[in-house]
């Protein structure tokens, strides 16, 4: 059976499937990081992973209106889904949590890492997602223009 042939009852959506790499994104980062630090640094890099896993879809505040549409206070997929930007703020919180230790940047780079796969994740959608520039989506993968 081919994956990406699901039935409509059997599909997972989205935010099950960020929330599930959060998981093992964190889970990896435990194991990885596991000889390192204290338990306390890698219990905060593992919620802090869960916790971004689905931080670029609520950072854009969204709202719900009365017929079921989706209202938000930034346009989706822009500025919260720029991989450049996520890529640049989770390198350098990385540096910062290696120089400093404290426990709000082993939380941020936890967070930093996991938004970012989550960011990576979204690129190979149909929708996409801006790469280099925050308000234009990369429209030009598998063959699409």
């Amino acid at each position: 059976m081919d994956i990406n042939s699901r039935s409509a009852d059997k599909k997972m959506s989205s935010k099950t499937v960020h929330y599930s790499a959060g998981v093992m994104i964190g889970s990896g980062a435990a194991y990885l990081i596991w000889d390192f630090l204290a338990g306390w640094q890698i219990l905060t890099v593992f919620v802090g992973c869960l916790w971004g896993s689905g931080a670029p879809e609520w950072l854009e505040a969204p709202l719900h209106g009365w017929w079921g549409t989706r209202l938000s206070l930034i346009p989706h997929r822009t500025f919260t889904h720029w991989m450049a930007g996520w890529i640049c703020l989770t390198g350098w919180v990385g540096v910062r949590t290696w120089q400093d230790g404290s426990f709000a940047w082993w939380l941020g780079f936890g967070f930093c890492l996991s938004a970012l796969t989550h960011v990576l994740m979204d690129y190979r959608t149909p929708m996409s997602v801006p790469v280099f520039h925050p308000w234009r989506r990369a429209r030009s993968h598998r063959g699409r223009r």
